[in-house]
């Protein structure tokens, strides 16, 4: 019954609201915090949605390890305020690894707080051609949950990126191709900008069960692999190749990687 009386929430103009009142309580909470770290230095996986970081999440222990926690909240307020936001909600999760792929769109500012730039990042690769790929049908997927606010898209995907996704099926071809093309822009762009990280890990997606047991020792976890899932997209409407920037890619890792 309650499942239900939220999924109907969901799809009506009170959405909005609700999620807002409940950001304003959570984020009040925020303020009250500390703006030094205090009892932990959360481990983050920044890499951009669609990266693996459910997978990862969720191969620890739910009270040390989250994916994407709070998640309206956080864009919200680190949209509106990062440098005040961002240590307090640290220390009120007071979580030892958080994946959480809006983060992608901070990089410059976790560069340059004095906290965040102590701290320790994960950053999981996969092609660009994939990865855009993925993005737009697991957006479709969330589409047909019919939220009267589709947040996301709003606060991350057209603030941050320059895309609607809501809406990609309803572009022309030519409106389709831009869109890919800003996609791609970002994720290369958000990789680069991994070059100012002092403390960054980067490994391939079909590499990250291997490194699970590297990410444990960071935080003093041992991974369970049993408890882990991963968040495929359901829907196979849109497929995007191109070698070409798959290539760059593969050589900007190289070259960061050979600068860690």
């Amino acid at each position: 019954m309650v499942q239900r009386f939220k999924q109907f929430i969901v799809r009506t103009p009170l959405h909005r609201m609700a999620i807002e009142m409940k950001a304003y309580w959570i984020s009040r909470n925020w303020v009250r915090e500390n703006d030094k770290i205090l009892n932990n230095k959360t481990v983050y996986c920044i890499s951009p949605y669609k990266t693996g970081t459910t997978f990862l999440a969720s191969s620890f222990d739910d009270a040390v390890s989250m994916h994407e926690p709070l998640h309206f909240t956080s864009i919200r307020k680190l949209n509106e305020n990062f440098g005040k936001y961002f240590v307090r909600r640290l220390n009120s999760l007071d979580l030892k690894l958080e994946c959480s792929g809006f983060l992608s769109a901070y990089v410059e500012e976790l560069a340059k707080d004095p906290v965040a730039r102590e701290l320790t990042y994960i950053c999981v690769l996969r092609k660009p051609s994939a990865w855009a790929t993925s993005v737009v049908n697991h957006h479709q997927v969330v589409k047909e949950g019919r939220q009267h606010f589709f947040w996301g898209n709003e606060l991350f995907w057209k603030e941050h990126v320059g895309v609607d996704l809501a809406n990609f099926f309803h572009f022309n071809d030519t409106e389709k191709q831009q869109l890919v093309e800003n996609l791609i822009s970002y994720y290369m762009d958000f990789t680069e900008k991994t070059r100012a990280l002092r403390n960054v890990h980067y490994v391939w997606l079909q590499d990250l069960k291997d490194f699970l047991p590297e990410v444990g020792g960071m935080i003093g976890e041992v991974p369970k692999l049993e408890k882990s899932r991963q968040n495929k997209a359901r829907k196979h409407a849109f497929v995007y190749e191109n070698e070409e920037v798959d290539l760059a890619y593969e050589q900007l890792i190289n070259d960061l990687r050979a600068a860690v």
